[in-house]
């Protein structure tokens, strides 16, 4: 998809950006983040991360998944929360649907999402990140608000 890729590149700029500015090396940087060595490298390279590996980037950095991601320019929004709260996801997701006029099978049809997650969804399951960053952009949405940090 040209779309992913596009965001894979943002999201990697915009990361490697933020490293930069640290002074740190990948190790130093990787410890108080609470990652790995081997995954700030991919990270860099151009990997996307895990959800969780991107809340502890940006709540390193007191920024906005948004910004990372290039959804939004605001580097942070005031109300900003640190971690995150899996069980925001679905309801905000029901909530950009209506909004968009449109439903998960719709999406599912563009291959945004795959038609059998909403069930693990509804249990409280989040998507991949990529895929959060797919919808996220489908339906102008805000992915630190689908992940309550906002």
């Amino acid at each position: 998809m040209i779309i992913e890729n596009k965001n894979k590149c943002i999201f990697t700029e915009n990361f490697t950006d933020l490293f930069l500015s640290t002074g740190l090396g990948k190790t130093k940087f990787a410890n108080s983040v609470g990652l790995k060595h081997s995954q700030i490298e991919k990270y860099l390279q151009g990997t996307i991360p895990v959800t969780n590996s991107v809340v502890k980037i940006c709540d390193y950095f007191n920024c906005s998944i948004d910004y990372i991601t290039g959804l939004s320019n605001t580097f942070s929004y005031p109300n900003l929360n640190k971690g995150f709260c899996p069980n925001k996801f679905y309801p905000e997701y029901e909530r950009l649907l209506k909004l968009n006029n449109t439903n998960h099978y719709r999406l599912a049809k563009n291959n945004i999402v795959t038609e059998t997650s909403l069930s693990l969804w509804k249990k409280g399951c989040l998507p991949k990140f990529d895929v959060l960053i797919s919808i996220a952009y489908e339906l102008d949405g805000s992915i630190d608000k689908m992940l309550g940090r906002i």
